[in-house]
């Protein structure tokens, strides 16, 4: 049995240090500021610009009959596009202020000079020690329901229900995430940002069907699903304290997954180390010399 235990030491470790941050699709992060266009001056019927992804970069849609020429924000062109009739373009401009202050960045229309000018805010924060403290009850009170599983097998059964609320919780972070990026197919990009995250999705419901049948092995599947949960994430913990998300949908809800999903997450890791010592209860002894045992 301490082969058992060894092993899935060994596999918990393994994942916590070679677990992807993936969580944010495109290196998307969240940011304390937040880009706005206010106007195109002078204005041009038919061209819209705005701020996409989070404010990461500019989206310029042409729906006149001119070519639009983005100009570069150095001697060479770097993403800065030209966007022919009935196109759209997007890139990410230095020009475009990271605290707060107004900026503008030049096009030509046909030939013609107008400059987008916009200004970049601060929003105020959010509560990040309220959301530190939901996913820190959350990490304790799964752990707590996980050690009271393993000596009453009743209550496991609440434990693999509390695995898919983790994985469901996951897949509302990722799903939103993935509806960000404006120029990626979604659902590749989907799985790309759940990354081994996908593994959880199939270790939760697999723990619960074996857990159901009775054997302890289904409660260490959903401790090992949690695990990975937790992991990639963590780093995603930053919309805690930033106030502009890339997330398509309403922020709060993209931080009550966030929570949901590393503090359950985290509880679930150590219900898993709860399982393991309690499926190795001769390892202490076996480590004691002959005489005192």
């Amino acid at each position: 049995m301490r082969l058992l235990l060894l092993l899935g030491t060994t596999l918990l470790l393994s994942l916590a240090t070679a677990a992807p941050a993936l969580a944010h699709s495109g290196g998307l992060a969240s940011e304390p500021y937040l880009p706005r266009v206010l106007a195109l001056d002078p204005p041009v019927p038919g061209l819209s610009v705005a701020v996409v992804e989070g404010g990461a970069r500019l989206a310029l849609v042409n729906d006149t009959a001119l070519a639009v020429d983005v100009l570069p924000a150095g001697p060479a062109r770097v993403e800065e596009p030209v966007v022919a009739p009935g196109g759209r373009g997007h890139w990410a401009d230095r020009r475009v202020a990271t605290e707060a202050a107004t900026w503008s960045v030049p096009l030509l229309v046909g030939g013609e000079p107008v400059t987008v000018r916009g200004e970049t805010v601060v929003p105020p924060p959010p509560a990040t020690a309220g959301w530190w403290a939901l996913a820190a009850a959350l990490a304790v009170s799964t752990a707590l329901l996980g050690a009271l599983a393993v000596r009453r097998p009743a209550v496991a059964g609440v434990v693999s229900v509390v695995g898919l609320a983790a994985v469901a919780a996951h897949l509302v972070h990722v799903l939103g995430s993935a509806s960000v990026p404006v120029d990626l197919p979604y659902w590749p990009t989907v799985f790309g940002t759940a990354g081994i995250g996908i593994g959880a999705w199939v270790a939760a419901p697999a723990g619960a069907v074996l857990t159901a049948l009775g054997t302890r092995w289904g409660l260490l599947l959903t401790g090992l699903g949690g695990a990975v949960l937790a992991l990639v994430t963590v780093s995603d913990t930053d919309s805690f304290a930033d106030a502009v998300l890339p997330y398509a949908w309403d922020p709060t809800l993209d931080r009550v997954a966030t929570a949901v999903t590393v503090g359950v997450g985290f509880g679930l890791f150590l219900t898993g180390f709860a399982v393991l010592r309690a499926m190795t209860p001769d390892t202490v002894a076996d480590l004691l010399p002959e005489e005192t045992r």
